[in-house]
């Protein structure tokens, strides 16, 4: 039987040893596997983001490159157009281009100084090729060219060109090419050639009789345009607003070729966009390209640019490369190390499993021989396993015989218990029905408390509301004091008010007896001017024709006093009304100085009134607040009262709860001690079956 248990055991041992070999390899193997795996995720993650970072870069420094270059242009039409508004404005040049000047010598001096200016500007603006004048067929053609070739002036020749169009507006135009400016010009100018200019300003002058034209250096262009550095096999141009291109393609400028800008649609949508600079990704002869656009606020032209994505991201493609050769290089280590490592460790499990299926089955006397790596610590341990496993059934054996006596007493000491749990059973529950009754009254107790607390919070309730409404009516009190203050202070301001009344008018009174003194002054000196007329008028009588004059002085002397008089009369008149008016109105004031007397007394008894009432209610609120203070007392007792009765009830019911618990345990202390009587005699039953099967063992 023991031998059959013990080679079932070894099959079993040998079949997880197998198990724990293959588990061993497989997380060996997954162990390796997961760095190897994070290795080749960071690889993607940082070829990701260093092909985003620099793509991004170089977009930046592109854009800004591309920026500072459209406004470096800007810059020179800018200063384009300044010079040929200082032409512009220039007197003698429109005097010379108009045809005012007659004289010839002055002309051709003016002509001389036109051509210096040209020269000196041209020659100071890199962003200039050439400058011209073109004035009527009356006078020449003024040029920056050394040549010196005698042009007729063409202006008016220009009216059914291509070139009219710039000679619309005062303020000029831009144009990419003036082809029949070109066409004479070639005509007088051996070395002359369009491709000298990427653009040109054409400015009619004030009379519209002659026209300034300022050519824009292609060179100068080309050169911006190489300054880019956009690499291998990339595009840039320059395209004006009406079509022309300046192309760099290869390092070569030319001015067109199979390729055009203009014809593409990506192009087209990007001028049509409103932003100054557009950058986007397009597909040219099937390879993918990064197009920029950056376009100019003066004159509508812009600089374009194509550079091949491949260049873009040759620095990531390195960086790729780098990064698949480290991880097959990583891979390759890990899976020779992981394969030394792996045989390693089968080996000394497959020796350390063989000394323990010895072991297992009996044999405590095997041996195992130690070793130098990291396996040292466990066949140490295995070492101590079986050594503390010999000693460990050594002692086995002497307790077994202990338990054997020691079940024996435990049998007795259990007979004890019982009886003693069941005298303790009966007790605990006279207890529990002692304690539920307590908790009952406790309650009952609890509900009481609880409606005389009800009742008390009511009684607060009301006391605070009445508090509310005496201090709403205290409120009210003290703003009818003070508008009764306001009150006496108005009626004292009317009182003096009406004095103040009563005092001006006597004062008129008395104003008005001095102007009726005036007035019989007035009527005095009006009396004796009369008098005077006549005897200026008798006098005149007695002059006779000499006195005729003085006569008709003296009657209008008279007019003059005789209305005299009769103002005098009015405004006596007038004073008699003025001074009936005062003294009604004196007599009106002192009936007001009687009634406003009256209604102050009025006043200073409401106010009185007023003073005894806010005292009573003083003495109100005195009462309540003291009654609130004594609820408020009431309601403190009242909780601490309700408080120690819930305590009560509560350690009433956890009492009953604890009694409870031990009138259970009791009764689960009872039938555990049935299980050890039990258990008891299993444990007499597998104490000899333990002394049976510990003497299988060789020790």
């Amino acid at each position: 039987m023991a031998k059959k248990e013990s080679n079932t055991a070894a099959n079993s041992t040998g079949r997880e040893k197998d198990q724990f070999a293959v588990g061993i390899k497989v997380k060996l193997i997954i162990g390796f596997a997961i760095p190897l795996v994070f290795t080749i995720v960071i690889g993607i993650v940082a070829y990701s983001l260093a092909a985003t970072g620099m793509t991004k870069n170089y977009e930046d420094s592109m854009s800004k490159a591309m920026s500072m270059a459209i406004e470096y242009l800007d810059f020179g039409f800018e200063s384009a157009v300044s010079e040929s508004e200082q032409l512009y404005y220039d007197t003698d040049l429109v005097r010379w281009a108009t045809g005012s000047v007659y004289n010839e010598w002055t002309r051709k001096e003016i002509m001389e100084s036109v051509s210096v200016d040209l020269n000196v500007k041209q020659g100071g603006n890199g962003f200039v090729a050439n400058m011209y004048i073109i004035p009527g067929d009356s006078l020449q053609v003024v040029s920056t060219y050394d040549d010196d070739a005698e042009i007729p002036g063409f202006y008016e020749e220009l009216a059914d060109k291509d070139e009219a169009v710039c000679l619309e507006s005062l303020k000029g135009s831009w144009v990419g090419s003036h082809d029949y400016i070109d066409q004479v010009l070639a005509q007088h100018y051996s070395d002359y050639s369009a491709d000298s200019y990427a653009c040109s300003y054409i400015r009619p002058m004030t009379t519209k009789r002659a026209c300034i034209v300022v050519d824009y250096s292609s060179e100068r262009i080309a050169g911006i345009l190489q300054d880019l550095s956009l690499g291998e096999d990339s595009i840039a141009a320059f395209v004006t607003a009406d079509g022309r291109e300046l192309m760099l393609k290869d390092g070569v400028v030319s001015g067109g070729g199979e390729f055009s800008f203009v014809n593409q649609s990506y192009y087209t949508e990007a001028m049509a966009d409103n932003a100054a600079t557009i950058i986007d990704y397009v597909t040219y002869n099937n390879q993918q390209y990064l197009f920029m656009v950056s376009k100019s606020y003066r004159n509508g032209s812009a600089i374009c640019a194509m550079v091949p994505v491949s260049l873009v991201n040759a620095g990531a493609d390195s960086i790729k490369n780098v990064t698949i050769l480290m991880v097959i290089v990583s891979w390759l280590i890990a899976i020779a190390a992981g394969v030394l490592i792996i045989v390693g460790i089968a080996s000394t499990i497959r020796q350390i499993s063989n000394k323990l299926e010895i072991v297992s089955g009996g044999d405590l006397t095997v041996s195992v021989r130690g070793r130098t790596d990291e396996f040292k610590l466990l066949v140490r341990s295995i070492a101590n396993m079986i050594r503390n496993s010999r000693n460990l059934i050594v002692q086995v054996l002497k307790t077994t015989e202990n338990v054997s006596a020691s079940t024996t007493n435990l049998s007795e000491v259990s007979g004890v218990l019982t009886s003693s749990n069941n005298q303790i059973s009966t007790a605990v529950d006279e207890m529990d029905k002692g304690v539920s009754r307590q908790a009952e009254d406790a309650q009952n107790c609890l509900v009481q408390m609880d409606e005389l607390s009800q009742r008390i919070s009511r009684a607060v309730e009301t006391v605070q509301r009445m508090g509310s409404i005496t201090g709403s009516t205290k409120g009210v009190i003290e703003g009818g004091m003070s508008t009764m203050d306001d009150l006496t202070v108005k009626s004292t301001d009317t009182t003096n008010i009406t004095k103040n009344v009563t005092t001006n008018i006597k004062n008129l009174e008395e104003s008005l007896s001095e102007v009726e003194k005036f007035v019989e002054t007035i009527n005095d000196i009006a009396n004796e001017t009369n008098l005077l007329a006549l005897n200026a008028s008798i006098e005149a009588a007695r002059a006779g024709e000499a006195g005729r004059g003085f006569a008709v002085v003296a009657q209008s002397v008279s007019s003059l006093s005789d209305g005299t008089i009769e103002a005098a009369r009015q405004i006596r008149s007038v004073m008699e009304q003025i001074a009936g008016y005062a003294n009604d109105t004196v007599k009106v004031a002192a009936q007001a100085e009687v009634i406003v007397s009256k209604q102050t007394e009025a006043v200073n008894d409401t106010i009185h009134v007023f003073g005894d009432m806010n005292g009573y209610l003083k003495n109100l609120i005195d009462e309540i607040t003291s009654l609130e203070s004594i609820i408020e007392s009431m309601e403190r007792h009242r909780n601490d009262t309700l408080a120690a009765i819930e305590s009560i009830s509560a350690v009433s019911e956890e009492t009953a709860a604890s009694v409870s618990t031990v009138n259970d345990s009791l009764k689960e202390q009872m039938t555990m001690m049935d299980h050890l009587n039990q258990s008891t005699m299993e444990l007499q039953d597998r104490a000899r079956e333990l002394t049976q099967a510990v003497n299988a063992f060789k020790i």
